[in-house]
């Protein structure tokens, strides 16, 4: 920046003072407002250009609060709590590798201005967090974001890890999919596409792909991918998939076997609130949900002794297969 810049752009470095400098705790009087232009920015001018200005930017819709104890910015883009809330999502993602979370929180607190940095002193060792190194995870986002406006296919290779805890490419050719929509799931963002060869939806992890590119090939539209003739509902994908497999959805019915009510709380995180509840005579509770086979195969077996599926009943048989096989795994009879 030069040492001083022109008059011209007074409006625009009031309003930054306004942003980064003030808030309701803290008010600037226009002396305040005059030393900063001259410190930071290297404007001089005078207490009638800058009390002049504030009006222009109230008069613009900006909420600038005065009174006889100085003036502040009263409405921000973000709420404190709005800022926090984005910035531990960031911090906690791992699929966000440690430049970008630094980079991203750094953005999101000049959002706050001075006073907010004190909402993120618990943003110390990034080392102690859990984050992949893949930091071609927003340039997955842009270009699957761009596929999916363009109506075009995409191909690119799936990733997995290996022993040495690194990311390594999958046998075999590229996947040639449709692209039609992003999912956030799970803290993982999903790529809702259908492989060219088939014809049902499939979700592919975003993180774990590599090598993305276009084709110059319209996707297959929507009516030639079964269940999708109406389009696609993310919020009814979300709730019938708790994990992200392929199978089609059913009714599932199961029941509470031990602390019945305590299992209301997870029912209704995992499936939404679409869910059917009956309370038993015995004061358990029955549950009949829309969901994944595959899935709610994985979600029974991790609360154990506290839930018991009725029906489908090939879903019943498997399960119980399942027991018999950990039974024997953990030396059971």
């Amino acid at each position: 920046m030069a040492d001083y810049e022109p008059k011209k752009v007074l409006i625009l470095r009031i309003l930054e003072i306004f942003t980064e400098y003030s808030d309701a705790n803290h008010k600037l009087r226009q002396g305040e407002i005059i030393s900063l232009l001259k410190t930071v920015y290297g404007i001089e001018c005078e207490r009638k250009a800058v009390a002049r200005n504030i009006e222009f930017l109230q008069d613009a819709g900006y909420e600038i609060v005065a009174d006889n104890s100085g003036a502040y910015l009263a409405e921000r883009k973000f709420e404190a709590g709005e800022l926090r809330l984005l910035i531990d999502s960031v911090l906690s993602n791992r699929n966000v590798c440690k430049s970008h979370t630094r980079e991203l929180i750094a953005k999101l607190s000049e959002e706050g201005g001075k006073y907010f940095k004190n909402y993120t002193r618990h943003v110390v060792n990034l080392d102690d967090w859990q984050k992949d190194e893949n930091c071609d995870y927003f340039l997955n986002i842009e270009l699957l974001c761009e596929a999916i406006d363009k109506r075009i296919k995409v191909e690119f290779y799936t990733n997995v890890h290996g022993a040495d805890k690194k990311l390594h490419r999958k046998k075999g050719q590229k996947s040639l999919v449709n692209p039609y929509q992003l999912l956030l799931k799970n803290g993982r963002y999903y790529l809702v596409c259908n492989f060219d060869r088939y014809d049902n939806l499939a979700y592919c992890r975003v993180d774990r792909l590599s090598d993305i590119t276009f084709l110059d090939l319209p996707v297959k539209p929507l009516g030639e991918v079964k269940n999708c003739q109406n389009g696609i509902n993310l919020g009814k994908i979300s709730c019938r998939l708790p994990y992200m497999f392929e199978d089609e959805p059913c009714r599932i019915e199961f029941i509470t076997a031990n602390y019945g009510e305590n299992m209301i709380d997870n029912v209704l995180d995992w499936f939404g609130k679409d869910v059917q509840i009956t309370k038993l005579k015995d004061g358990n509770y029955k549950f009949s949900v829309m969901a994944s086979p595959k899935a709610m195969h994985f979600w029974i077996l991790q609360f154990g002794k506290y839930v018991k599926v009725l029906s489908p009943r090939p879903l019943v048989e498997k399960i119980k297969d399942d027991i018999r096989e950990m039974s024997k795994l953990y030396g059971g009879d």
